[in-house]
Order: C-alpha cells, then sequence, then structure tokens
C-alpha cells in the first residue's frame, strides 16, 4: 500500500522528467526526452526533432506553419503525400485518413507505407526515393491558422513513436 501511495505520488514528476514542454503557434504540449531537437531548417518550420529506436533507426518529426489561412485543404495535402508513396509492383498505396475530435482541434490524420519520394510537390526524383518508409501526418486546424505535422522514416521507427507523436498532437492546449 505504501509503496502505492509512494508511486502514486512520483507519477507526475516522473512523467515531467520524461517529457519536455514545447510552444507552436501559441499552443502548449509536450515531447518526449528522447526526441532530439533540431533547429527548424526553414522559416516554415516551427518545430524538428529527430526520434531515435532501439534498432538504430530514427523517425523525422516536423511541424509545419505556412502562415494563417496558407497550406491548401485536407485534400489537397493528403492528394500530394499519397502521390509521393509507390508500391514495387505500381499498385496504389493503401491510404488511411481518420478524423480526431476528442482534442480541442480538428485533427485529420493521414497514413502512407511504401517507397517514399519525399519532396516538394509530388515528390523528389525517383532515385532518391525509399522503400520500407511510412509518413504520419496530422492537420491541426487551430484558430491561430492550420500546422502540419509529419513524423516519418522506416516502418519500424515511426511504429515505435508512434502513440508519443498522437500524443504531442493530441495534447495541444492553449
Amino acid at each position: 500500500m505504501r509503496n502505492t501511495i509512494l508511486a502514486m505520488a512520483l507519477a507526475p514528476a516522473i512523467l515531467a522528467a520524461q517529457t519536455k514542454p514545447v510552444t507552436l503557434l501559441g499552443y502548449k504540449s509536450t515531447v518526449p526526452a528522447t526526441w532530439a531537437s533540431r533547429a527548424p531548417s526553414s522559416a516554415m518550420r516551427l518545430a524538428e526533432f529527430v526520434a531515435p529506436t532501439t534498432d538504430g533507426g530514427q523517425a523525422e518529426i516536423v511541424v509545419y506553419f505556412f502562415g494563417k489561412g496558407q497550406g491548401g485543404s485536407v485534400a489537397s495535402n493528403t492528394e500530394r503525400w499519397k502521390a509521393q508513396f509507390s508500391n514495387p509492383d505500381g499498385s496504389p498505396v493503401v491510404e488511411k485518413i481518420t478524423r480526431e475530435g476528442t482534442g480541442i482541434f480538428p485533427i485529420t490524420l493521414a497514413e502512407y507505407r511504401g517507397t517514399y519520394a519525399r519532396g516538394i510537390g509530388a515528390g523528389s526524383s525517383p532515385e532518391q526515393a525509399k522503400a520500407g518508409q511510412e509518413l504520419l501526418a496530422a492537420i491541426v486546424e487551430t484558430p491561430n491558422g492550420t500546422m502540419f505535422a509529419q513524423m516519418y522514416g522506416p516502418i519500424a521507427s515511426v511504429s515505435a513513436h508512434r502513440e508519443p507523436f498522437m500524443n504531442f498532437i493530441k495534447n495541444l492546449t492553449p
């Protein structure tokens, strides 16, 4: 009983030590302490993180903001992201689109797996495409503007960080 009470009392401190705060467009969330922050590589990026995995892989997380009212519609973004993926046999990639309404903002989640030609527009050149990749993207519609959060990398790496990424997005608060 005493150990249970002690564990309950220490839980907030332990959780705080395992996460670090971040503010995006005036909204607060936390990221796992294991995610390494790096300087955004452009003015359109609010934040960038690298999330290592125990197998030596990593997932990359980028949060974009193009300006209030900018960035395109949900449909135009999901169409572009899907076009960046292919299957070895040429068949269309599976697209999983879900809407999340449990938080304070509407969130659209898009998921893709396959050979990823990440880049502007329809993607990068075929020579730069990487097989066995996954993209988990969130379109977060806030009163301050739409944020686009993406986690991408090898399927196993993205899968390993799926729950922390979802918590990061769903826990945005004023």
